[in-house]
């Protein structure tokens, strides 16, 4: 009787102390997201329909990637600053999340400057940074409809000195589920000591 008794003992121990370190894992992980600058919506918000193409020349629509996180932040490859760092930034990241972590996300460039951003331009700029990522361009239409529905924007900005023009656009970095539902941001900076516990939470969920 007395060994009935220890064991239920160990086993109730076990249970507790398990739920306990669940219970702190969760605030762990809430905690990760309260900070200024990063938002998860309480409902996911659609997105509709679209096609481009990446970056090697292959079709995308909403159909595909449906096993992935999207990381989606609007650019160009003429970008002088913002788009570089960005892109910089979330390689460094990418390279220190585990492979299993890798395998349920897909950082994607959407080109705001598809007149000059064609794949064949697109593709040796992505691969400077990381080959792993997607840029999508080609089709005004689709960029035009799911700009707004991320909370972003985009403008043309000439330059009065017989430069070329520069687009002015959106810093933020879009979290898109799975099923393609719009379901937070980031905002700069987007440094790997922040990004790498917001990516590992994220695929959790």
């Amino acid at each position: 009787m007395k060994g009935v008794i220890v064991l239920f003992l160990l086993l109730f121990s076990a249970l507790f102390s398990g739920v306990g370190l669940s219970v702190k894992q969760q605030m762990a992980d809430a905690a990760i997201w309260q900070q200024e600058g990063v938002l998860l919506f309480p409902k996911a918000l659609p997105i509709s329909e679209f096609e481009f193409v990446t970056q090697h020349g292959d079709r995308v629509t909403h159909n595909d990637m449906r096993d992935r996180w999207k990381l989606i932040f609007f650019g160009y490859t003429f970008c002088p600053d913002i788009c570089p760092t960005t892109l910089a930034d979330l390689s460094r990241s990418w390279k220190k999340l585990p492979p299993e972590v890798q395998e349920k996300l897909q950082v994607i460039l959407v080109s705001v400057d598809p007149a000059r951003d064609t794949p064949e331009s697109m593709k040796p700029y992505m691969d400077y940074f990381n080959p792993a990522f997607l840029a999508f361009t080609g089709n005004e239409m689709s960029l035009k409809t799911i700009t707004p529905q991320l909370h972003a924007f985009y403008a043309k900005v000439e330059r009065d000195n017989g430069m070329a023009y520069l687009m002015d656009h959106t810093a933020n970095i879009a979290l898109v589920s799975p099923d393609w539902q719009y379901r937070g941001y980031i905002a700069p900076p987007h440094g790997s000591t922040r990004m790498v516990p917001l990516l590992e939470s994220l695929v959790k969920r």
